[in-house]
This record gives structure tokens, sequence and C-alpha cells, in this order.
């Protein structure tokens, strides 16, 4: 488990009468923890270098090592960022939106010609991994989720682009210029292939009731291709059509691609219309494959405002899966920043993979690399870790109503983008998604290439 922040504070900073060995020395004018959680960040978790932190000018000066300032103003002649207010606060403010575009990154908060960078690169990521804006005054949409549309990652146009990462990559060139002796973290590409189990079954699991109201509303429609599918599915001369399980997990198999299952298990309501989680079919498909991958509770869609209903459907998997269930993604994307993610503490789930938007393919935080939730209220970071994730196949195919060839293009431009900055690159599907027919006819095919593709790039890294 990662330091506690005070222990984190303590351990960053150089004593003003001694400098220590370090990878990284940096002078700033103060230590705050919106600083240590962005710092650690860029340079730990991007680029793997350690780093501590010292007030004192002399200390700095002397030191022979790798340095840089981020301060308010050049101490010398070092390697030097100059810093803007943001992470030395302790309020939470609305932020002057201003973007400046330098080589191939969009910027916030841009500085004097003085520094190396025109534009605050450490400012710019705090703001855009800790949801500034989402702590913010905002219009809501009719699921009383935070709208794409308000994010400043949209609204610069680069929402499709991990654009923390890039800013890794160009201060990983300023540094290993400068400091020949700094060994960098060697990343590497992965595709992760994570399905939402919204609705296990189309007919099976379903009440006599149900299925009766169903044939009646087809019968009505003249729909009779979907009267004698359920007709065959319910007397077992016909597999589900949502019962694409075994067939995912050998695609993904066959081009070494690691999954993640999540699984409504809530009860049923107008939005969560999965079947009951008594239903034994339903219950073995769990049980089958969690022996074969990773699995995670998708918890329903009123369940993050009650703490009960989240133990409640914890607990439902553990029973059914035999395993310990430490990830969560919400059904609908519908969560509130802070509330939302200190009841997931709270609950005992580590790992949420809910970072991403329902109308808008993309990186909501700018990064496509896991990072731990600061909480802005408290300006304090926790231990729960985000998992952010790129795309969802029902955002292109629903709500931006693109065709296959237009989204799996989309796809894979987003999967180029990450392969650059060598992170991970996480998909979202459902498993209704393989039925061939409607609006999901060809998908099956996009799934394949882009696991095709995805391999082909992970060997070409290894």
């Amino acid at each position: 488990m990662p330091p506690a922040q005070s222990q984190v504070s303590q351990e960053r900073n150089v004593l003003s009468s001694k400098i220590i060995e370090v990878g990284l020395l940096i002078y700033t004018e103060q230590t705050t923890e919106r600083l240590i959680y962005t710092f650690d960040f860029i340079l730990g978790e991007l680029l793997g270098l350690e780093y501590a932190l010292t007030h004192n000018k002399e200390a700095f000066t002397v030191h022979s090592g790798p340095k840089f300032s981020y301060a308010t103003a050049r101490l010398k002649d070092e390697l030097f960022f100059e810093s803007v207010s943001v992470l030395f606060e302790a309020d939470i403010n609305l932020q002057p939106v201003e973007f400046i575009e330098y080589e191939d990154m969009v910027g916030f908060y841009p500085v004097s010609r003085d520094s190396d960078l025109p534009f605050d690169m450490f400012a710019s990521t705090f703001v855009m991994i800790s949801r500034y804006n989402e702590y913010l005054l905002h219009k809501k949409d009719k699921y009383d989720r935070y709208r794409a549309s308000q994010s400043m990652n949209y609204i610069a146009g680069f929402l499709g682009k991990p654009m923390i990462n890039y800013y890794g990559l160009e201060l990983k060139k300023i540094l290993g210029k400068r400091f020949r002796s700094l060994v960098f973290k060697q990343n590497k590409f992965e595709y992760i292939a994570t399905f939402d189990v919204d609705m296990a079954y189309a007919y099976l699991g379903k009440s006599m009731k149900e299925n009766i109201s169903a044939f009646f509303r087809s019968l009505l429609m003249s729909n009779f291709r979907d009267i004698r599918e359920r007709y065959r599915v319910l007397f077992r001369r016909k597999k589900d059509p949502f019962d694409t399980f075994d067939e995912i997990l050998e695609t993904c198999k066959k081009y070494a691609i690691k999954t993640r299952f999540f699984f409504l298990i809530g009860n049923p309501s107008s939005l969560d219309k999965n079947v009951s989680h008594t239903f034994e079919p339903y219950r073995e498909v769990i049980k089958k494959v969690a022996t074969q991958s990773d699995v995670g509770v998708h918890l329903s869609f009123m369940s993050h405002i009650s703490l009960e209903v989240m133990e409640d459907e914890i607990q439902r998997l553990q029973h059914i899966s035999g395993v310990k269930i430490k990830a969560n993604r919400f059904h609908y994307l519908r969560f509130t920043l802070p509330a939302t993610y200190i009841s997931l503490s709270r609950v005992g789930i580590t790992e949420d993979h809910s970072f991403g938007y329902a109308t808008r393919v993309g990186f909501r935080a700018a990064t496509c690399n896991p990072f731990y939730f600061f909480n802005l209220a408290k300006n304090e970071r926790t231990d729960l870790k985000i998992y952010p994730f790129a795309f969802m196949d029902t955002t292109l195919a629903r709500y931006n109503k693109l065709g296959v060839k237009e989204s799996q293009a989309k796809i894979l431009q987003m999967m180029k983008w990450v392969k650059e900055v060598e992170g991970p690159f996480v998909g979202v599907w459902h498993n209704n998604s393989f039925v061939e027919t409607g609006i999901w006819k060809g998908w099956k095919d996009v799934f394949e290439t882009v696991a095709k593709e995805a391999s082909a790039l992970t060997e070409k890294g290894e």
C-alpha cells in the first residue's frame, strides 16, 4: 500500500543542512500535497524517477546532480519550469482557461519566455487528473453525470489523446538531453479488453409474464424473427444470442489479450435490466468466467448513493464467483466526485474502472495510465486507484451513431496514440454487442481487428 501523504511529504523534502543522493533534485518555494501528487505521477509513474524537494536555494545551487527548479523565477542557470499558483493553493476556484500549443502538445497556463516550457506542465496535469472542474458548478446530463462537453480536454480538442502522457515524453526528452545519467522507466504498450455484463441473456431468465408481454409486442410489430428466436432459445433449441462469453474468451486467448469482466448483480430496475443474481445459468457463467479472467462488480445505477447497496452487491458477486472483489465499474458510468469515491473506499473497493464518458470516446483525465484518486475537497491523495478507459462500444454505435468502419478507425487511431506513449489501452465492450444484428452487425469483426492489431503492436514493443 502506498505511504500516507504526510509521510510522503516528509520523505520528499531535503533538509536545508544536508543534500542527499537522489535521482533528481527539485527546488520549489513550498511543498504541498497537490505538488507531490503531481510530481509522483509524472516523475514517478510515467518516468520512473526518484526525486526530492528542497526550499534551500544555496543547497540547490551547489548540487551537482540532475536538478530543476519549479518556481516563479529562475535562480541561476538551472533547468527552469515556471510555476503558476494552482499547485500551491488550498481552495477550489474557477480557473482561467487559456490554451497554448507547443510541439505535439496542448497545455494550459502560459508562462514567461524565461521558462524552459511555455506553459505550466505540472499545473495543467493537476487540473486534468484531479478533475478540478468537476468540483465546480456544472450542468449534468439526464443521468446526473458530468458532461464531456464541459471538460477542458474536450474544449481544447484533445479528449481522444492522452495529453499528460505526451507531457511526460517531452519532460523525458528535456531531462535526458540535459542529464545523461538519468535512467528512465521503460514503459510498454498493453491492450486490456474489459466487458460490462449489463444483460447476460436476451431471453433466458425472464419471468413468464415478461416473455408473454415480449411475445405480443413482437407480434404487434410483425417481428417474427424475434418470435422464432425467443421460442427456440426458451425451448433450448438455440443458444441465447447474448451468451457470447465463450467466444469472447477464445478470441482474447487467441491474441493473448488481458481481460476483465464486470458483472451487474444488483436488483432489477428500469435501468438495471439484467437477470436476477439467483438465476442459476447466470451464476454458472460468472463462476466459469472467474476461472479464466479477472472479474469486478458492475455496481447498479442507484448504488452510488447507498453504502448498504454497494456492500450487498459486492458480497453477492464474491459469494457467486468465489473471488475477492476489489474492482468496480459503475453502471451507466454514474458517479459524483468526491462523494462516490469516498464511498467506494469505505466498502473495500481499491480499483475503479469507471473513468470515461458514455457519450464521447477519449481520456477523461487526459492520461491512459492508472492513477490514485486525489480528493480535492480535502487536498489529499487517497489509496483508491483509478483505471481510465479509452473507448466504449456503445459510445460509438449508440450515442454517436457511427458505422463499423468509422468506429474501428477511431479506435485504431487512439490505439496508435497510446502506442506512441507506450501506455495501457483499455476498451469497454458488452457481451450483447456481438449479436451481429441491428446496430451491432459487423462489430464482432471490429473486436477481432482491434485485438489483432493490439497483439501486433505489443509484439513490436517486446
